[in-house]
């Protein structure tokens, strides 16, 4: 029996370094952005991330691609 995986979501996380706590241990800040078209490759993603992380006042430390996927038996 084959499963077949079809793409459900996918989504885009910016991570960004928003300075250190009392204890020295960096802050993390977390946008999410749903809805992203699987189609999108990679790359024009990342310079999409890149582009809107020069919008907001944090340092951008990590780029994060999510893709779900709904499995299912073939019949």
């Amino acid at each position: 029996m084959a499963v077949i995986a079809n793409q459900a979501d996918s989504k885009l996380k910016l991570v960004f370094n928003a300075g250190l706590d009392e204890e020295n241990k960096d802050i993390m800040k977390n946008k999410t952005f749903a809805n992203v078209k699987p189609a999108v490759t990679n790359d024009n993603l990342y310079n999409l991330a890149v582009s809107m992380s020069d919008l907001q006042s944090y340092t951008l430390s990590k780029i994060v691609r999510y893709e779900e996927y709904q499995l299912s038996n073939e019949i």
